[in-house]
């Protein structure tokens, strides 16, 4: 009786580090937890002050954590393939694609406050853009949930990692304006979720899943 209830149920048939290296389950477990670090760090530095405007520091660490959690998303995508099933897989692409347009619509706001001046107001964003910031916003909250949906019901992680990605994930959606730390909650959540893909990957044996050896 060695195993915490936390790590029941879990499934023996995961996918090793095959592959390029940034899509590797291991890198994926350090970038979700680096990912969700950044994200309580982005909590607090938004917090510092109460209605402050979102600067270039802010804009970097949302850079920064939304980017973890392309890799984090890949690579643990990896990890559970075989036992994602379809709807883990549909799930794992549109991740990508939200998190990874994000990412690149981020860098770019990153670049326009550091380089405009304070105070200058800048000119409306264009159709164009309004439509891949909708489009990247919504194939991140569905794929994000379905994702946590899938690693719930595939049991290479434990269930809890799932269920803490699916609350959090609401909580930060709906809740935002009554809990005031929703974003670092979600935080905590991909922390325990690459730790528990580091614990997972170390008691496994050192074997290729079919899962993995088809990726």
């Amino acid at each position: 009786m060695s195993r915490n209830i936390m790590f029941r149920g879990m499934r023996a048939d995961v996918s090793q580090d095959q592959g390029p290296r940034w899509v590797r389950p291991r890198v994926g477990a350090v970038a979700a937890i680096v990912g969700g670090s950044v994200m309580v760090v982005h909590q607090l530095w938004d917090d510092r002050e109460a209605g402050i405007q979102a600067d270039v520091v802010s804009s970097a660490l949302h850079t920064t954590w939304i980017a973890s959690l392309f890799v984090a998303y890949a690579g643990l995508g990896v990890m559970q393939r075989s036992s994602f099933g379809r709807l883990g897989r549909v799930a794992t692409v549109l991740a990508l694609i939200g998190t990874g347009g994000i990412a690149v619509l981020a860098v770019f706001e990153t670049i326009s406050r550091a380089v405009t001046p304070q105070g200058s107001g800048g000119d409306d964003p264009s159709v164009v853009f309004l439509v891949l910031i909708f489009a990247s916003m919504g194939c991140y909250i569905i794929g994000g949930l379905l994702f946590a949906w899938a690693t719930m019901r595939g049991r290479v992680l434990s269930w809890s990692v799932g269920v803490l990605l699916i609350v959090t994930e609401l909580l930060k959606m709906f809740a935002s304006g009554l809990i005031p730390v929703t974003l670092a909650l979600m935080g905590a959540a991909f922390i325990w979720m690459g730790i528990n893909a580091v614990v997972v990957l170390r008691s496994q044996p050192a074997r290729v899943s079919l899962g993995s050896a088809q990726a």
